[in-house]
């Protein structure tokens, strides 16, 4: 019977130990024209990321995978979206935006055009920034509009990387949880 405890015991404690705390979110910018992006492509071909095992080839591959299943091409000349990411291994501070969910804003707003400039716009988006701590281990994914050069979306896990606790799922499960947040279906645009 004692035994049936400890292993009672041990199998309760690993499921706490296994489920970790982790910050993920995202802003985007009231620039991007969302309805007019439907093609990708990564800034750079070469390994950026080699943190702890983690290697460019499983973050692109999640990243393309997702995109496409939302109706996004990828296309090497000339894309609409241009992606960057990268793992930081130590603590930072960040800054971010309270926001409207981009699916609202995309709906009420984007329409409009170029908002980031209408300051009334702005204000009734809701728009503020906001001063973050993130923890050391965290991707950070970045989608750049090419033809104006400017960030447009940026999504991010924190804390679900460091030197003691990682597993190579976990960066498939941070890709995919950071994307989550980006909903928009590039087929699904006028």
């Amino acid at each position: 019977m004692k035994n049936l405890y400890l292993l009672i015991f041990v199998i309760a404690l690993s499921s706490c130990i296994a489920e970790r705390e982790f910050i993920i979110d995202y802003d985007y910018s009231y620039r991007g024209n969302f309805s007019r992006y439907k093609t990708f492509s990564f800034m750079t071909p070469k390994d950026t990321v080699n943190y702890n095992g983690i290697s460019d080839w499983m973050i692109k591959e999640e990243i393309v995978k997702r995109l496409k299943t939302q109706g996004y091409k990828a296309k090497d000349k000339r894309p609409d979206i241009l992606i960057s990411y990268k793992v930081y291994g130590d603590n930072m501070g960040f800054k971010s935006y309270q926001q409207l969910d981009l699916e609202s804003w995309n709906k009420l707003y984007g329409p409009l055009g170029d908002n980031e400039q209408d300051i009334e716009t702005v204000k009734a988006a809701n728009y503020g920034e906001q001063e973050i701590q993130l923890n050391d281990g965290t991707l950070l994914i970045v989608f750049l509009d090419r033809r104006t050069n400017s960030v447009i979306w940026q999504g991010y896990a924190s804390g679900l990387f460091n030197e003691s606790s990682f597993f190579l799922k976990d960066a498939k499960y941070a890709v995919r949880t950071i994307l989550n947040q980006y909903r928009l279906l590039a087929f699904a645009q006028q």
